[in-house]
């Protein structure tokens, strides 16, 4: 019988000459390389090493060469995402993908013309807003509103955006990023009609639908009927073990005409791949090893979320959002003053880099993202720092 893996998620591992972007860029962001780095979605804890062991393997071998899309990597994909997701995939609906927000560009480029308008619903993140408008399309922006503490759809204003013939692509961040939000199966099946009626493709970005907490479950876009004639689904093992900067991504699209359109783009950009070492982790991750891991990732991640949470809330001026979902929290500081002053006092009194509000869009300014994805010795202090710089007397 194997004998089962106890990961280790408390030891402080350093990144220290890993040109680690979460660390290089604190100076350049922030003003200043003496701060700890909240901010980024990557985490600070070690890639299980079962994955290592299998890169390990292969950079055993010495010929890096073009390497074939192999069986392995679309199995594991159907594996993970019907044995995690309840989503019965076809080998066909699959393409790899650099990135995730590789699959944002092209699903822009090829599901749009220029000058037509994308749903976004704000605030979410950043590339949503930048990789539309680097592309010439405009912004159909529909704030979610806050009610009871979690960010709702805002259905009126959505169906009326939704109509608008220059509408012709919705991109939906499922689980929501940054405010955690799961979201029902009812509310997507609302929707992928709204979207389907319009003749407007729905994208919906599903890289943190790993990371959900009990009593909580991820609904992706694939298992909701209404949606599958006009979805895009994109995943990647970039949050869940990671190992983002291993560039290994893939989209689901069971629609045959859409699937040829966002292939046709992917070819054009000659992104219709992934790296050699990005095949090895895509079938090492999605696998049964994988699962046990996420399993105790999450249950670590969701103490340090609630944690984070519960120390926050003693402060008065700060509203805070218990995610449902993702390892981020995503906090209220707008009555602690200016954003801009709010700002630097996280970065030179409680030194820490925490993502600004503005990087997802307008209805973000004056709100703050926590990266919880931390070992706690390290997280909790930080946090400990916040509170003691913005507790009631810190205001007078």
């Amino acid at each position: 019988m194997d004998q089962k893996i106890v990961y280790d998620f408390d030891t402080v591992v350093s990144r220290t000459g890993t040109h680690s972007e979460k660390y290089e860029a604190r100076e350049r962001l922030f003003g200043t390389a003496e701060v700890e780095p909240f901010w980024v979605a990557d985490m600070d804890l070690p890639t299980p090493g079962f994955l290592v062991d299998k890169l390990c393997e292969r950079l055993d071998h010495p010929m890096f060469g073009y390497t074939g899309q192999y069986d392995a990597v679309f199995d594991a994909i159907g594996w993970w995402m019907e044995s995690q997701h309840g989503a019965m995939v076809e080998r066909a609906w699959i393409s790899l993908s650099p990135s995730v927000v590789t699959s944002i560009s092209v699903a822009v480029q090829t599901m749009t013309q220029p000058g037509d308008s994308v749903v976004l619903l704000s605030p979410v993140y950043g590339p949503f807003y930048s990789f539309t408008q680097i592309n010439d399309r405009k912004i159909a922006d529909c704030p979610l509103r806050v009610e009871q503490g979690r960010f709702e759809m805002d259905w009126p204003t959505l169906e009326g955006l939704l109509i608008r013939p220059d509408v012709t692509l919705l991109l939906l961040s499922n689980p929501h990023n940054p405010g955690g939000r799961v979201w029902s199966a009812a509310e997507l099946a609302r929707l992928a009609r709204l979207c389907a009626a319009n003749g407007v493709t729905l994208f919906s970005d599903e890289i943190h639908c790993d990371i959900v907490y009990p009593p909580h479950r991820h609904t992706s876009m694939l298992t909701i009927d209404e949606g599958r004639g006009s979805c895009i689904v994109a995943h990647s093992i970039g949050k869940t073990f990671n190992a983002s900067g291993l560039q290994a991504s893939f989209t689901i699209i069971p629609d045959q005409a859409l699937r040829k359109r966002f292939r046709a783009g992917l070819e054009r950009t000659h992104a219709s791949d992934v790296n050699l070492l990005g095949k090895v982790a895509l079938a090492a991750a999605l696998s049964p090893a994988g699962a046990d891991y996420k399993r105790q990732l999450v249950a670590y991640l969701r103490e340090n979320t609630l944690q984070v949470c519960g120390k926050l809330k003693t402060l008065d001026d700060v509203d805070v959002m218990v995610p449902e979902a993702t390892y981020l929290v995503w906090c209220d500081f707008r009555k602690c003053g200016p954003w801009g002053e709010v700002l630097q006092r996280l970065i030179h009194e409680a030194g820490v880099a925490l993502s600004g509000g503005t990087f997802f869009g307008p209805a973000g300014e004056g709100w703050f993202r926590i990266n919880c994805a931390h070992p706690r010795s390290l997280l909790l202090p930080a946090v400990d720092r916040i509170v003691a710089e913005f507790n009631s007397h810190g205001n007078d």
